[in-house]
């Protein structure tokens, strides 16, 4: 265990029950995530990547709210 998580995990122990349990939730759902038998493929990641990078240098831009009301409108939502 690393020094960090040993000193988070015990201040995490003075904290009330429900807040603990909370806590407890996001590393589940961490190691659930962890744990995923979907995995994309080099092609995909790379695709991910282009996007990514295509967004950061102003060549795309994701839709604004307008446009997605207007989609989800056409779509009869």
């Amino acid at each position: 265990m690393t020094k960090l998580l040993q000193d988070v995990i015990e201040r995490v122990r003075q904290w009330p029950e429900d807040r603990q349990d909370e806590a407890a939730h996001v590393l589940l759902d961490l190691e659930a995530q962890q744990v995923s038998r979907i995995r994309l493929s080099a092609e995909q990641v790379q695709e991910v990547e282009r996007i990514q990078r295509s967004v950061r240098e102003g060549a795309a831009a994701f839709a604004t709210d307008e446009q997605m009301a207007a989609f989800w409108k056409k779509c009869g939502l």
